[in-house]
């Protein structure tokens, strides 16, 4: 029969009934939701990017870190940038800006579009002020985060959505079938099948009338819509199968394991209690999210605001960065293991390590320190050096052996 009624199209939030889906999805949403977003300059004395904190650099690094907007959160936004990602393919953040250039607002949008003629978009976004505020600028004032499939012309993301909806449909609606067989009662289909004979005679005009008298009175039950009556009935063969026989837990299974190979989410942590026999499993897993899935998209945010919110002469003297240090956060024993030999091999001083935990600063405490069983090479030599001049000498002086000299032959003698 048609079964078009039974499919569950699984555009838009519907999706976020498959547990699995809604697993994955809320995991890179709120893992990349966890990072600080920093405006940073380059130190002129130690060389390395730190924070910008004063004057309008200051206000920038407020809106990236915690209010972009008057309606939402820094996390927040960044949390909705990937929903928009994996359902729409692009998320549209217009940059409003002051009198003076600076950026006053990041209005995340609603809708959007962009015109690679003209360089332009038309956007649609819900402000303050008023909803669905429009307003047409010019690509520099938009930050578009694009989905990592992409049309041909490269101009705009593909949802993700898109390619999970052959699963998310089979899964869908298989689910609602099995709710429908539920409701019947489990109720069965039946094939049935004519008689193979050669003469039918009055009697099958007679059988085929009380059929139809049947089918008149099944007419009245509510279960008719679901019976076919065929003339000459010889036998009858149960051809449904129930829930319990479609196995609905194993195609689930399957199902886990393309969606999550989908997002690049590894089923031990996007499936809470599936976490095996080792108790390391689930560590090299969050391991291997970081690294494979979480990484690639810090490093495509950075270039979209590195691209929109500075100048090309800013390039090595200022950066905006995405700090993923929240994402390495250890339980308490490696965290203490990770914070010695950092501080052991001169890599973070005593401050810096009090700093991570709130703790004032103490005195000497900005001093590097580093091992002793460790030294370069030129101390190395210098210190050998100071042994040979104040020490005990390297050499001693040879004794004269008796076979030495003039007297060597009368020896030999």
């Amino acid at each position: 029969g048609n079964w078009e009624a039974n499919v569950v199209r699984p555009y838009g939030r519907s999706s976020l009934l498959i547990p699995t889906w809604t697993r994955c999805v809320t995991l890179i949403m709120q893992t990349m939701g966890q990072m600080v977003t920093q405006y940073q300059r380059m130190n002129g004395e130690g060389g390395n990017f730190i924070e910008d904190r004063y004057g309008k650099n200051g206000i920038l690094n407020y809106m990236l870190q915690v209010r972009p907007n008057p309606l939402m959160t820094a996390s927040q936004m960044q949390e909705q940038i990937e929903y928009r990602k994996i359902y729409y393919g692009n998320a549209y953040v217009y940059i409003e800006r002051g009198l003076d250039g600076y950026p006053v607002n990041l209005w995340l949008c609603t809708g959007g579009g962009y015109d690679p003629l003209s360089n332009r978009y038309n956007l649609v976004y819900n402000s303050d002020r008023g909803p669905r505020m429009k307003v047409e600028c010019d690509a520099r004032d938009v930050l578009h985060f694009k989905n990592v499939f992409m049309t041909e012309d490269m101009y705009m993301g593909i949802p993700t959505i898109d390619y999970a909806f052959k699963a998310l449909t089979i899964a869908a609606t298989g689910d609602e079938q099995a709710l429908q067989d539920m409701a019947k009662g489990g109720k069965h289909k039946v094939l049935i099948q004519e008689e193979k004979s050669a003469t039918m005679g009055t009697r099958g005009r007679a059988d085929r009338k009380q059929l139809r008298e049947m089918k008149e009175e099944f007419a009245q039950d509510w279960m008719s819509n679901d019976v076919a009556i065929l003339d000459n009935v010889a036998d009858a063969k149960v051809i449904s199968q129930t829930a319990q026989q479609l196995q609905l837990l194993e195609q689930r299974g399957y199902s886990d394991e393309a969606l999550c190979r989908l997002m690049g989410v590894p089923k031990i942590i996007a499936i809470v209690g599936d976490g095996g026999g080792n108790y390391r499993m689930p560590e090299h897993a969050t391991q291997e999210f970081l690294l494979r899935t979480i990484q690639p998209r810090i490093r495509e945010h950075e270039d979209e605001l590195n691209s929109k919110l500075l100048l090309p002469g800013d390039f090595g003297k200022r950066r905006i960065h995405v700090c993923e240090l929240a994402l390495k956060r250890l339980d308490a024993k490696g965290q203490a293991e990770v914070d010695k030999l950092q501080l052991e091999t001169g890599a973070a001083t005593v401050n810096d390590i009090r700093a991570k935990y709130d703790r004032p600063a103490v005195e000497n405490g900005d001093e590097p320190l580093a091992s002793a069983n460790l030294m370069t090479l030129k101390a190395l030599m210098a210190k050998g050096e100071e042994a040979q001049i104040g020490g005990r000498p390297t050499t001693q002086p040879k004794e004269p052996q008796p076979n030495d000299g003039e007297g060597a032959g009368e020896g030999d003698e």
